[in-house]
């Protein structure tokens, strides 16, 4: 508190008393509010990815801070120009992902950055860079995906399977994508990934009516970055009405 704005409280004190009060709130209003800010930072950024012409691949970016923070993907650090290429979904939980559908090898070396921005202070921004191999120059061990996720229906409450399995020396870990959003594994007892007969297959017990969507699994280790095809998990039984969308875990590490 200033020395003038001090000396008028003293000043006024035995006059106006109520102002006094009515002054001290404000400022201590606007003290705690001020406290309560927590400037943006990323908790996940985008990881450099090596991949294959002609594939898919995702970037993921996290954002916390108070006011949650605005995530913005660009290009070679311009606005996203191509939607029918690339795609983003973002969740409430600060979590976005970044995909492009078919990579060319023009995309080689092209920057993607994440910045994220609530007013509080600079933005932070981080940046991931894509290296695009021709297929006839694969190293060996590069991550494969040998049987891809297909449509199942399971019933409500039984569990279902997932197929995928993945190849690649060393070992590919691998993470579960669910309509483009990562799978945090080791945050629900319900899920597990098999790391022997088909490894990186998924089991989901007790099924869910927030399971159902479209499935899909990446492969990763030294050399790159391998995405299987998607396709669809159907939850069969009767769901109660909710009040609104379940919002799915926004950690997430490959396994």
């Amino acid at each position: 508190m200033n020395d003038q704005l001090s000396r008028h409280l003293r000043n006024n004190a035995r006059r106006k008393p109520h102002v006094v009060v009515l002054l001290i709130l404000i400022i201590c209003d606007a003290t705690s509010a001020t406290l309560d800010e927590d400037p943006a930072r990323l908790v996940v950024r985008p990881d450099s990815s090596t991949v294959i012409e002609e594939s898919k691949i995702s970037f993921f970016c996290r954002a916390d801070g108070n006011p949650l923070p605005n995530v913005v993907w660009r290009i070679n650090g311009k606005p996203i120009s191509d939607p029918s290429r690339i795609s983003i979904k973002s969740l409430s939980t600060g979590l976005s992902t970044l995909r492009f559908d078919r990579v060319t090898r023009e995309d080689n070396a092209t920057v993607i950055s994440c910045s994220a921005d609530n007013g509080v202070a600079n933005p932070v921004v981080a940046e991931a860079v894509l290296t695009v191999l021709s297929k006839d120059n694969v190293p060996v061990g590069f991550p494969r995906i040998d049987l891809h996720p297909a449509l199942k229906s399971v019933e409500q409450g039984k569990t279902a399977y997932v197929s995928c399995r993945v190849k690649g020396e060393p070992r590919a870990k691998v993470l579960w994508l669910r309509d483009l959003i990562p799978l945090d594994v080791r945050a629900d007892g319900r899920y597990s990934v098999s790391t022997i007969g088909n490894p990186g297959a998924l089991m989901i017990q007790h099924a869910k009516e927030e399971d159902q969507g479209k499935y899909e699994c990446i492969a990763r280790n030294s050399h790159g970055v391998a995405h299987s095809k998607s396709a669809n998990l159907y939850v069969k039984g009767q769901f109660p009405a909710r009040n609104g969308p379940t919002r799915p875990d926004s950690s997430f590490a490959f396994v």
